[in-house]
């Protein structure tokens, strides 16, 4: 069952959008001329490097239990990014690596920190890999692999959401292809979803997903195809999207409603429970089974494990899908309920999740 919500997070409002604009004309005055002098490799398309524009305050919609805390607990006060990290300077070292999370600290410095010369470093990181994505006669999954360097490297939300469409048909064709993330399975006689899932360790609703299945049954002989690899999800909570990667490759994005005044946390989490039409417990104690109007939570809940500093957060569907891209929850990430059911379908518990403001 879905646990209470809640938690305190950065706030945004008028000294926010003041920080936002500082950047953008930072970005504007010291940036401009040095990535528009400089020719975008062949193929690639020039991406303007901009601050995320902050998002519309909405006032939640529906019962008024919505209006107080209690989608969370803890958390961190609104307060001066301070200096930058040394583990994000760190950041620049290890670009060559295989993992995205480079390009994330980048991303922070750049945003929280208003760094020029991460914000150039991740220009030049989307323009190459687009570059390299597009290239003419590219296998799919380098092709792959390289869109989802750029995705994660493009800071203007528009430029990154004009990629969606063509990320999720690169990770159809990359994914369908590839050997190194998934294992092919031949159903033998007794097999069940559920016991081949945990034999491999992963969820059966992910293996009826990345092999094409309708149905739980399953035929002697039938091949599925088995990820073996690990699923992450990275959070641009500014941007409102949520996107899923198998193995560091993109598979699907998604747009969500975050905490009202900032209340979603940014940091590392780890999905823990996961719970198909979930019961609410709200702020006030009271509790609303799935059905009931009161119900804010849709049909899929997926909790983060609690640690010391946030309590109670999680990823779920909703009864108002008019507030999607929009601050309105209490902290926890707020999905349209086909989506979220997608969402809970991929990501397996264990799944490890990183927000980034």
């Amino acid at each position: 069952m879905a646990k209470r919500h809640g938690g305190r997070g950065r706030g945004k409002g008028k000294q926010g959008q003041g920080r936002w604009l500082a950047l953008g004309v930072a970005g504007a005055l010291g940036l401009g001329l040095a990535i528009k002098a400089r020719a975008p490799e062949e193929g690639a398309t020039e991406l303007t490097l901009s601050a995320p524009a902050p998002g519309t305050a909405g006032e939640p919609k529906g019962p008024a239990e919505l209006r107080g805390s209690g989608e969370g607990t803890g958390g961190a006060p609104a307060g001066s990014a301070g200096p930058a990290p040394q583990d994000l300077q760190a950041a620049y070292g290890k670009l060559n690596e295989a993992s995205l999370h480079p390009l994330l600290d980048l991303r922070r410095l750049a945003v929280e920190h208003r760094d020029a010369r991460a914000a150039r470093t991740l220009t030049d990181v989307a323009q190459r890999s687009l570059a390299a994505a597009r290239q003419p006669g590219a296998q799919p999954e380098p092709a792959l692999q390289a869109m989802t360097r750029a995705y994660v490297a493009t800071v203007d939300p528009s430029a990154r959401r004009a990629l969606r469409e063509e990320a999720e048909a690169l990770s159809e064709a990359g994914l369908t292809q590839s050997s190194t993330r998934f294992s092919e399975y031949a159903v033998q006689k007794g097999d069940a979803l559920s016991r081949i899932a945990r034999r491999f360790k992963t969820d059966y609703r992910a293996i009826k997903r990345y092999s094409g299945l309708k149905k739980d049954t399953l035929r002697i002989g039938q091949k599925l195809r088995i990820p073996k690899a690990p699923t992450e999800v990275f959070v641009f909570k500014g941007d409102f999207e949520l996107v899923i990667l198998l193995d560091g490759c993109f598979v699907k994005a998604f747009d969500v409603a975050t905490g009202k005044a900032g209340k979603t946390p940014e940091g590392r989490f780890t999905i823990g429970t996961k719970t198909v039409n979930p019961t609410w417990y709200s702020p006030d104690g009271k509790v609303y089974k799935f059905g009931s109007e009161e119900n804010i939570l849709g049909t899929r809940w997926l909790a983060f494990e609690n640690t010391d500093e946030h309590q109670g957060f999680g990823i779920h569907g909703t009864k108002f899908p008019e507030s999607i891209g929009t601050e309105a929850s209490m902290g926890c990430l707020r999905m349209r309920n086909p989506d979220a059911e997608l969402v809970f379908d991929y990501v397996p518990s264990g799944t490890k999740v990183r927000i980034v403001k």
